[in-house]
């Protein structure tokens, strides 16, 4: 048997064999293709249809492998078709080229000479198709130059017609020309004696601008010397200023060295040391175990932690659960707390983190990271995190900044009504996350 045909494949048999192929691929493992195809696998059949039909022809040629996995579909599509044509007996109802297409696939006994006979059949339909078609289109052709023929024999009858009538137009118009042209030259002829007097009035009015120019140069001049002189004045003032305002600050400076002078004294003098502790450390901690009215947003946040040593509450399952509450509450402990050194040690702040005891684990207190600057309490049994909170509040001395961090609307009030400022959970939360 030969292994290629005697002649090409007709180009509509070849394009339909192609068309298969490229829609076999999206069903073939990568793998499985010929190492050609490999790079078109990715693409919709369409466009590996467009860009790969050359290499996937060459791949039906050669590649008995990728041609078998073709001729299973065309079989499965249409299995009795295909063993007539293996045994030589084609229908003659047949589509050519679907007989094309199978026996380039399938390849039975004299495949070839079947191809070339079909190819004979294709070649002479196509040839009688398009004999049809240029037949058809040149009965067209003539109707339509027919058709223009007459159209153009009715536009000269009516050309002459307008021609004529469009003469004696032109010479009743001419006649009308002539009358105006007399009419437009005497316009004209006083048009110029206009111009001659606008001329003269422009250059009287020239020369008044030359004038009024001239006068607003030395007008300018001394407007510019006039500026100069304010100009040395403004920097004489400001150079006053700014002594006056070093002198202040002098003043100031030796004011509070001296207020600074008497605070050292004064805490000598009491014998007054730092007792190492804060009014939060004394608030107990049980062992072991979304409205926001707040009126801080986060720039008045970062200026509260930059400006003083800030007391900084935070209410710490309301943060969690705002932040992140998919996570278990031992992991949102944990995430918060760790987060919360890294502010601590950059502001300088007291960092209190109140829980509420109930929802903590025996040695859950025990198992908490606590970065240096970082308080973690536990409310006690039968208590809320927000009586802890309201606890610390009350533990604070008057005057200190404290800060309350927490979206429940209750602990935002107390935080008020205590002198503190209450903080919403996701101004923190957004701190935090920079």
């Amino acid at each position: 048997m030969a292994d290629t045909p005697e002649r090409p494949l007709p180009a509509p048999a070849r394009q339909q064999l192609v068309a298969i192929a490229a829609e076999v691929m999206s069903r073939t493992p990568v793998a499985d293709l010929p190492a050609a195809l490999r790079r078109f696998a990715r693409f919709a059949p369409a466009k590996r249809l467009r860009l790969g039909a050359s290499e996937i022809a060459a791949a039906l040629a050669v590649d008995e492998p990728f041609r078998a996995a073709v001729a299973r579909v065309v079989l499965d599509t249409s299995p009795e078709l295909v063993e007539q044509i293996r045994g030589g007996n084609p229908p003659e109802t047949a589509d050519p080229v679907d007989v094309a297409v199978i026996a380039y696939l399938t390849r039975p006994d004299g495949w070839t000479e079947l191809l070339a006979e079909v190819s004979d059949r294709i070649e002479a339909e196509g040839a009688r198709r398009s004999e049809g078609a240029e037949l058809s289109r040149l009965r067209a052709e003539l109707a339509r130059l027919t058709e223009a023929n007459r159209a153009l024999t009715a536009e000269r009858d009516q050309a002459r017609a307008a021609s004529r009538a469009a003469t004696a137009e032109q010479v009743e118009e001419l006649a009308d020309l002539r009358r105006r042209l007399r009419s437009i030259q005497g316009e004209l002829r006083a048009a110029g004696r206009t111009a001659e007097q606008a001329n003269a009035e422009l250059d009287r009015i020239r020369a008044e601008q030359d004038r009024q120019r001239t006068a607003e140069a030395a007008e300018l001049r001394r407007a510019r010397a006039r500026i100069a002189d304010l100009e040395a004045e403004l920097e004489a003032s400001r150079r006053a200023a700014r002594s006056e305002r070093d002198h202040d600050a002098a003043r100031l400076w030796l004011l509070l060295e001296t207020i600074s002078s008497a605070v050292t004294g004064l805490r000598r003098e009491l014998d007054v040391a730092d007792p190492q502790a804060r009014p939060a450390d004394l608030v107990e901690s049980a062992a072991d175990v979304g409205n926001r009215p707040s009126i801080v947003d986060g720039p008045l946040l970062d200026r509260l932690l930059e400006t003083g040593p800030l007391h900084l509450i935070v209410d710490g399952y309301n943060l969690t659960k705002t932040g992140y509450g998919s996570l278990a509450l031992a992991d949102q402990r944990n995430r918060l707390i760790t987060s919360l050194g890294p502010l601590a040690a950059r502001t300088g702040a007291e960092v209190t983190v109140a829980f509420d005891g109930t929802a903590a684990p025996p040695g859950a207190a025990a198992s908490l990271p606590t970065p240096r600057g970082v308080r973690v309490l536990f409310s006690a049994s039968g208590q809320l995190a927000d009586d802890l909170i309201r606890q610390l509040l009350r533990a604070e001395p008057g005057g200190r900044p404290v800060a309350v961090v927490s979206s429940d609307a209750e602990v935002a009030a107390s935080a008020r009504a205590a002198g503190a400022w209450p903080v919403p959970a996701g101004v923190l939360l957004s701190r935090l996350e920079r």
